[in-house]
């Protein structure tokens, strides 16, 4: 009997300690998972009841993931583990920022997510809890249904018009006997107040004695205007795919039994790149029709056997917005 007796108190010596640290451990645990508090804060600009429906919104997602919290309060025991939910309003938008404290007013860790309406709280609270609760970034917690609008912000662009242009231009081709030769041009155009980029379709030619030759060209460039006011110089320059042809009839006569005389033709032509250069004055620029006068110089990247065309042009061209604008084309 006195045998059994000591071995049941040895057991006891030591079992009771492992048995206590485990009730202690189970005890912390609980305690643990009980001490979760999540805290309103600050919310002005806000509606009360707006604030404490979306505070229980946080609450719903903080135990989603697995953390106790009792439904929210305004004022929590200074050596609690602490959640606080805040809200702050700029202008239109309010941000919502997460914090957990521990105690309060020590800030462990913090998220915070712009939304533009208390209602996009309903999208707005899983990606908060989430980002925090397991360190990540706000950006990293989008997904298809919970995108709100600062995560697809409305691109604000520089104002500008578009513009549909007809004119006329003389040509002159240097090394040549052609001047003042008759061209025309139609294009469109996106103006800014000091910018424009602008593509056009040309076609001009002529004939001098016994020469002709025909120019055509497609051309998409830019333009700098040196003022923002109703008369502006401007210059500019761009890229062209042009077509050239150049013709020469040469008389030539008969032999002597047939008399009189012939004209036998020789032609050039070939297509490629090109570039250009133009300089200006563009007038009425505060309506929405406008005139300009433009000298223009085309270059070819190639060249012809044995006639080198470099058009030289000076011209007006009209310019409106009125159609374009008018059936929302651009």
């Amino acid at each position: 009997m006195f045998y059994r007796l000591v071995v049941l108190m040895v057991a006891l010596t030591f079992i009771a300690p492992f048995v206590l640290s485990a009730q202690q451990n189970l005890g912390q645990t609980e305690t643990k998972g009980s001490d979760a508090v999540l805290l309103i804060g600050a919310y002005q600009g806000i509606d009360e009841t707006d604030a404490q429906s979306a505070a229980l919104l946080i609450a719903l997602e903080l135990r989603k993931q697995g953390i106790s919290v009792g439904d929210p309060v305004y004022e929590a025991d200074t050596s609690a583990s602490v959640y606080r939910i805040s809200f702050r309003r700029l202008g239109g938008k309010i941000l919502v920022h997460l914090t957990q404290e521990t105690p309060i007013g020590t800030i462990i860790i913090e998220r915070q997510l712009w939304i533009t309406s208390i209602e996009e709280i309903i999208e707005a609270a899983p990606r908060v809890v989430e980002a925090l609760v397991h360190k990540k970034s706000i950006g990293s917690t989008v997904d298809i249904e919970s995108v709100v609008a600062d995560d697809a912000p409305v691109l604000r662009k520089i104002s500008g018009e578009s513009l549909w242009t007809i004119g006329l231009f003389g040509t002159s081709v240097p090394g040549t006997n052609f001047n003042g030769e008759l061209g025309f041009e139609a294009g469109l155009s996106y103006q800014m107040p000091t910018y424009a980029v602008e593509t056009e379709l040309r076609m001009t030619g002529g004939e001098s004695g016994n020469d002709s030759f025909v120019f055509v060209t497609w051309s998409i460039g830019g333009r700098y205007f040196f003022s923002k006011r109703n008369i502006s110089p401007y210059v500019g320059g761009g890229l062209a795919l042009a077509g050239v042809n150049y013709e020469t009839r040469i008389e030539r006569e008969y032999d002597r039994f047939w008399g009189g005389s012939y004209y036998d033709s020789k032609s050039e032509g070939d297509t490629g790149m090109g570039g250009y250069v133009i300089g200006g004055v563009e007038m009425l620029r505060l309506s929405r029709n406008r005139l300009t006068l433009e000298l223009r110089v085309d270059r070819t990247l190639f060249r012809l056997p044995t006639q080198d065309v470099m058009p030289i042009t000076l011209g007006i061209f009209f310019s409106s917005n009125h159609i374009l604008g008018d059936f929302g084309l651009f």
